[in-house]
């Protein structure tokens, strides 16, 4: 039989990369990551809060584009800050509650084992106001076949991923692998563990709706297991936003291979290193607006000045 995605290789789901070509990558994102996990432990429990409410606003956002899902700023903000317990929070959409309470919940239990109802709930949390227009389950896996697909029904259509299983049952296998693997003994790094648990997920395909939004969020849990650290500090889901045309070429591309992800690896360090270079930019900013104020502490200013 005609291999034609990666699932149907009887390499699945024993992924492989070339340790050779990626640490480079691996190098110089470790090397990014590290000054600002230095920096933000300068911070008062203030500041880093005011920081991290500005990653996690920068995630929300991108996340939900990424799925052309648009969300309210302020009211996203505004929940936020009310998790995190900053000043003049407002008002907010329940809807904007529940997106944000799962991001929290996701990194502040990343040192966590993951687990089946955990991430179930999670997704009843993302979709708390069902979609209109489709009609999807929500909290459970899928059971019906999946795929992604371009193109007018009929004609011109362009089949770019078919997801394994078309049932409950099956979805449930799949995914059992998945957590014995995410949370067992790993032999990667949880750098390069945290991109093969993104494709994995994705390439599984379990939920209806919001497979792509959860495997950010398990990346990410990923990411700060590697940090040692329960707060955000870079924004993934920005960097993929950004290249959103790569992303989608080079997951069709890995999804359609033979398990070996050193492609999909070596693109998603370049993230991690990217977004780790924007936020160490913001956190510096805030930490020299911090030591001049300290500085300047019984200086008398008018509202002008200080603004």
């Amino acid at each position: 039989m005609q291999q034609n995605w990666v699932w149907e290789s009887e390499n699945w789901p024993s992924f492989t990369v070339d340790h050779d070509l990626v640490m480079p990558y691996l190098l110089s994102a470790v090397r990014s990551v590290a000054p600002l996990i230095t920096l933000s432990k300068e911070l008062s429990p203030e500041k880093l809060a005011e920081f991290e409410s500005q990653v996690l606003l920068d995630e929300t956002l991108s996340t939900s584009s990424i799925e052309k899902d648009y969300l309210d700023r302020e009211s996203v903000r505004s929940s936020i800050a009310r998790h995190l317990g900053l000043p003049k929070a407002k008002p907010y959409d329940k809807r904007y509650g529940a997106f944000t309470q799962v991001y929290f919940e996701s990194i502040r239990s990343a040192n966590q084992l993951l687990t089946v109802e955990q991430l179930k709930t999670w997704h009843g949390m993302l979709f708390i106001e069902k979609p209109v227009l489709k009609n999807i389950t929500v909290g459970d896996y899928r059971n019906e076949p999946m795929s992604v697909v371009s193109g007018h029904f009929g004609r011109n259509e362009v089949v770019h991923f078919q997801a394994p299983c078309d049932n409950h049952e099956c979805v449930t296998i799949y995914m059992k692998v998945f957590f014995d693997w995410l949370n067992g003994q790993q032999v990667f790094t949880d750098y390069l563990r945290a991109a093969i648990a993104k494709f994995w997920f994705v390439t599984i395909h379990p939920f209806d709706d919001g497979n792509g939004r959860l495997s950010r969020i398990i990346a990410e849990r990923c990411l700060a297991e590697a940090d040692h650290t329960d707060v955000r500090l870079y924004s993934i889901s920005t960097e993929i936003e950004r290249r959103k045309s790569e992303y989608d070429s080079l997951l069709e591309e890995s999804q359609k291979g033979d398990g070996n992800l050193t492609s999909w690896v070596v693109w998603f360090l370049q993230q991690v290193q990217a977004a780790a270079e924007t936020s160490l930019k913001r956190l510096d900013k805030i930490r020299s607006s911090t030591q001049f104020w300290d500085s300047y502490r019984e200086q008398s200013f008018n509202e002008r000045q200080r603004k």
